[in-house]
Formats: structure tokens, sequence, C-alpha cells
């Protein structure tokens, strides 16, 4: 079989579940996969030097960015990584000259036209679902950056697309990399098996010594067009989901899977607000702060903390206390994440560990790929974004509701309907008690 005729039909070996999987590898495992990059951005960059760290039998088909400018700047960013540390085979993973690169709001479309095998979804989070049901339409297998949507109308189609990906075969890993971060499956192991006993409260953490965007300066475009919203996007709800969705979704998300990704709260109740010398609308329409009680049912509440201030202290993380013990959890090696029991005394604590997550969750992906195995994680990243998504809801309006609601009743739609460069996108600032819940 050649190498485009066993990548295409992976997903339909993966259901041959009575043949032995090593089959499988050994017909894939001298085939170079074919990669393209969605988004070329710092993160989009990232994700591909993670991906050839994690792989070095892959090729760079194919670029695409709604900027061009950045087409020929990712592309010998990743060259040079590939140079420095893997000389010997950089020819073969990427040449500059020609690698495909599309720019403008039909990239996408050219990108999937290629014969490419596994998609990189970076781009701003807006993009991501309008993005990868073109991926699902193409037959590609995918990684798609956190979070997984802005808002609730592209959340349940999410949801359809992960069903729809399923049934087609199609491997999707996304990037929630503790899940991926070898003493993160340890501890959370060592939860569900009881090490903790009945987990009683859980607090989530992404306080920031800093606004992320707040370098942005685009003196010749106008803040409320849609060119500066996209290019500033850390800095407006629609662009970003707000920093509660677009990075604090990370440690709801371990709090998620440590409740075994199947409990979500009964209720939600979040405040917060905007730093009053943040200058609108240059700096957009996003919150500073957030902090959203969570009731989880059966009385357990978790508690969401976010922050994005300079001048603040840092502290990105999780804690959780049960009947026979407590946890914490950061990224990081040696004593980055411990076990104690009730009284302080350390029980387990994490080490040193070789390969970065950012790498490992690459791994899984190309490994699932050449093995012919369906992975799809994306229903989990789905639910965890929801989450935070009624904790921004909340906190915006300043109601309490049922989250069940969210996606029973709620219409909430984010996504301008011009997207054209020099549309006008009017925005507010949300104020708690007025902003209305729809």
């Amino acid at each position: 079989m050649k190498r485009r005729q066993f990548v295409k039909a992976g997903a339909a070996l993966a259901a041959a579940a009575s043949l032995p999987r090593f089959s499988f590898a050994q017909v894939k495992g001298g085939d170079r996969i074919k990669v393209g990059l969605i988004g070329c951005g710092g993160r989009g960059t990232g994700a591909l030097k993670n991906m050839i760290e994690a792989d070095q039998n892959v090729q760079v088909v194919a670029l695409a960015d709604l900027f061009p400018e950045k087409l020929d700047w990712a592309a010998n960013d990743v060259r040079g990584f590939c140079q420095e540390r893997y000389s010997a085979q950089a020819d073969d993973i990427i040449k500059p000259d020609t690698v495909k690169k599309f720019g403008g709001w039909d990239c996408v479309d050219q990108l999937l036209a290629e014969d490419v095998d596994v998609v990189i979804e970076a781009t701003p989070p807006p993009f991501r679902t309008p993005h990868y049901e073109k991926i699902v339409k193409a037959g590609k297998h995918a990684f798609l950056e956190k979070p997984a949507c802005i808002d609730v109308t592209q959340a349940k189609k999410m949801l359809e697309l992960a069903d729809e990906a399923k049934k087609k075969g199609l491997c999707v890993v996304c990037g929630t990399q503790r899940r991926y971060h070898p003493y993160y499956q340890e501890l959370i192991k060592r939860i569900q098996d009881g090490e903790l006993g009945e987990i009683l409260s859980q607090q989530c953490y992404w306080n920031m010594g800093g606004y992320i965007g707040q370098w942005v300066n685009f003196p010749d475009l106008d803040p409320e067009s849609i060119e500066y919203q996209i290019r500033a996007w850390w800095c407006f709800i629609w662009a970003s989901g707000d920093h509660i969705v677009e990075q604090h979704v990370h440690n709801i998300d371990v709090c998620m899977w440590a409740l075994g990704d199947n409990r979500f709260p009964v209720e939600v109740r979040g405040m917060g607000g905007r730093s009053t010398d943040l200058p609108w609308p240059r700096f957009g329409d996003r919150f500073s702060h957030f902090a959203i009680d969570y009731d989880m049912g059966n009385g357990l509440r978790m508690s969401s903390y976010c922050q994005q201030d300079p001048g603040v202290n840092d502290e990105v993380g999780e804690r959780m206390v049960g009947t026979k013990g407590m946890c914490y959890s950061t990224l990081g090696g040696k004593g980055a994440l411990w076990i104690s029991d009730l009284k302080g005394k350390r029980l387990w604590e994490s080490q040193d560990i070789p390969v970065s997550e950012l790498v490992l969750e690459h791994k899984y992906l190309l490994d699932a790929i050449r093995n012919g195995e369906n992975v799809n994680t994306l229903k989990t990243l789905v639910n965890s974004t929801l989450v935070a998504i009624a904790g921004r809801m909340s906190t915006f309006t300043g109601k309490k509701f049922k989250y069940d609601w969210v996606l029973a009743r709620s219409k909430e739609d984010l996504m301008p309907k011009n997207l054209d460069f020099a549309a006008k996108n009017p925005t507010h600032v949300p104020v708690p008690g007025k902003e209305q819940l729809v």
C-alpha cells in the first residue's frame, strides 16, 4: 500500500480490531507524515517545532495564515530550528523555498487542497471551529490548540464535529498539554484511586503579573476595525474568548479531569471586572480578573481564579482537598506536583521529566496515526471550554444560573457577521448587572 493510501485509510484500518496493532506500525514505520500548519504566529510555529521534536519523520508541506507576511518568517524560523537540532534531516523536514505558502481569507481552503496528512490548527480561537469543520470535511487528522471555541454556538458545532471526525476515523488531539505530562497523569491516577479520599474542594488559578496584549501597537489601524481586532486578538472578547477561556481553560480542564470528565457544574456564579487604568478600545474589551464559584453538586465547590494585571503576583496551578489528603499541581519538574496528608506531610511529589509535555502531546497524535488508531480528545476540551464560557457569561452579567441552561437554551454567538478587514466592529466593556444573559 502506498503511503498516501495508507494514511487516508488509517481510521478504516483502526476498525479492524482483529488485526494486531504491530502490523500497522510495520507498514507505516518508514513513512514520512505530511504536515500543514494553519496559523503562523508564535504558538503555531511553536506547535510545529514541538511536532518535529516528537517525530522527525515528518515533512512540512504547507503553511497558511491570514496575514501573508508571516509565512516566510514561519518557514525560516522552523527551518532554523531543524538545522540547529536535526541538521542531517533538515532538508527532509522543511525547505522554505519549496513549502507551499498560502495567505488571505481563502488560505485554509488552499492548504487543505494540498497533499497533507495532518493539520496543526493554531489560529486565534474564533477561527478554530470554522477551520476544523473544513479539516474534517477534507478528511485530515488534526492537532487543535486550545480553547476549542469562543461561545456556546461554536461549542455545539464542535461537539458535532467531534462525532463526525470519530465516524470518519480521523485523529484529533488538543493542546491541553497537562494531560500528556507524566506526573500530571500520575497525580490524576492517584486522585482517582482514592489517595485524597473524597474530594471536598477544588481551586484553580491562572494569575499573571502582566496583561497579554499589553504590547499591542497598531497606530495605523482603527481599534474598531476587524483587522485591528484580529491582529490584537488577545485583547478582544470575541477574538479570544477572554483569558478565562483562552488560558485558564488549562486549569479548569485539570479539575474536570480529576473528577473523571463526567461531572459538570450544577450552578455557576461569577464576578470580576476590568482595571480602570486599562485604555479602551486600544486594549480591547476583555476583563482583567475573574472569580467563579462552580457548584459541582453533592457539596463540592470548584473555585476558579484568573487575573492579568501588571505588578500582581503570578500563580498558575491547581489545588484539591479531600477527606484523606490534599494536592497541588503546576507545570514543572521535581516538586512541582505533590500530595500531602491533611497536616502537610509530603507523601508523593513529581520528579524532572526528560521530554516536555508540549512534545508528548504531538507524539501521542503521530503514534496514533502511524499505528492506525483512532484517538479523539476534542469532546473533553469542548466540555472544559464550556465550563470556562459559563463562568465568563456569569461574570459579565452578574447572574447565577443552572449550568444545564448553557447548552439547552443559550443562544450566545460572539462572531462578527462581517469579517472584512475594513469592517467596523464596535465593542464595549461588559458591566455586570447590565449585560444581558443570552
